[in-house]
């Protein structure tokens, strides 16, 4: 399955928010993840190029990563580190989780390092800013 974001980034300049917004149907979960995330941590929001990617939104804090949200045709997903404590803290929650979670938690090995969810819905969105919580209580500790 060809990726249009992923294709057309390759050659195109730095886009702005407005443009990946523009391009995203389901902007508006982006928009409230963003607003989220800056009221919650004041990160710095960068959008940044890798060739796997194209181009991607990196969400940073005492220079570590919070997130890396990448651009879908369709929606986009957020890939998150999982801290070493992560799956002491997810496992009482899973039952409040979405199905997307459920799934990606039951992949989840004592090696896993990220976690990726898609965001297609409000659940999704929700579970991922709670996986950015820990991250960022990660980072905090390590500060």
């Amino acid at each position: 399955m060809d990726d249009k974001w992923l294709s057309s980034q390759l050659e195109a300049e730095k886009p702005n928010m407005e443009a990946i917004m523009d391009f995203l149907p389901n902007s508006q979960y982006l928009k409230i993840l963003l607003a989220q995330l800056t009221r919650h941590y004041e990160p710095q929001i960068k959008i940044i190029f890798q060739k796997k990617l194209g181009w991607h939104i990196e969400v940073v804090q005492y220079q570590g990563l919070l997130c890396s949200i990448i651009i879908h045709d369709d929606y986009f997903s957020v890939k998150t580190p999982l801290p070493d404590f992560g799956i002491r803290y997810l496992t009482p929650m899973i039952q409040v989780m979405s199905d997307e979670f459920k799934e990606k938690f039951a992949q989840i090995s004592p090696s896993t390092k990220m976690i990726e969810m898609d965001v297609t819905n409000e659940a999704e969105m929700e579970d991922v800013v709670f996986l950015v919580s820990l991250q960022a209580k990660n980072l905090r500790e390590k500060h």
